[in-house]
């Protein structure tokens, strides 16, 4: 299953496996930690990692706006991972990318790794904070809001499967009673694996489709 409708705050939300979801009310479309030039900036340390992460990232944006017509898209945090300049080839193609969907708002709450680029310069509204949408507090950092029940992002959920003697380390999006967490979007992420609690629902991205792995409390 590729998708999967929840309900959270009484909104539905369409999870999709490509770590996206789909605010059907609002036509919007969030995610999460995308970390446009990541692979760029471990190159440039000597790191060996594939080239192409861009690339690919876009075009899973091209695929999920094309199945969901979205007027709007919402990045919860970092979509970049640090500096940049005119030079960097990522930049022109995110450029690129940009004006192919002009139709589409495009807007990205500030992480803590979007102070190394001016956004801005992308084409890409920038907030600085948070922005509240009710029922929603859309927001980089998990933290609880009075104003509404918050989405972010920023920690990179994940959780580990068992299959066998196999384990399998999935990003996961993850729902608690007062905030929920999307996967990182990006590539070029790691995981940070989330435990099991009372009343916390996780669902795992596998390369099949979504799975339940936690509690389903709705």
């Amino acid at each position: 299953m590729m998708t999967r409708d929840i309900v959270v705050a009484g909104e539905r939300l369409t999870l999709h496996a490509q770590r996206a979801a789909y605010w059907v009310a609002r036509r919007t479309l969030l995610v999460s930690d995308v970390h446009f030039g990541k692979g760029a900036v471990f190159r440039r340390a000597g790191i060996a990692v594939p080239s192409g992460d861009t690339d690919d990232d876009l075009a899973r944006l091209d695929a999920l706006i094309a199945e969901f017509s979205p007027e709007r898209l919402v990045v919860l945090g970092d979509l970049v991972h640090g500096a940049a300049t005119e030079r960097s080839a990522w930049v022109e193609r995110v450029r690129a990318w940009r004006r192919s969907h002009a139709g589409v708002d495009v807007s990205l709450i500030a992480g803590n790794h979007d102070r190394h680029f001016d956004v801005r310069s992308l084409g890409i509204e920038v907030v600085p904070d948070r922005v509240d949408v009710a029922p929603f507090v859309l927001s980089h950092h998990p933290h609880p809001q009075a104003a509404g029940y918050t989405l972010a992002g920023h920690v990179h959920p994940g959780v580990v499967v068992r299959d066998g003697w196999r384990k399998h380390r999935l990003p996961a999006f993850v729902f608690d009673r007062d905030v929920g967490m999307l996967p990182a979007f990006g590539t070029l992420t790691g995981l940070y694996e989330v435990a099991a609690a009372p009343g916390r629902e996780i669902i795992a991205v596998t390369p099949a489709g979504l799975v339940m792995v936690g509690e389903h409390r709705r």
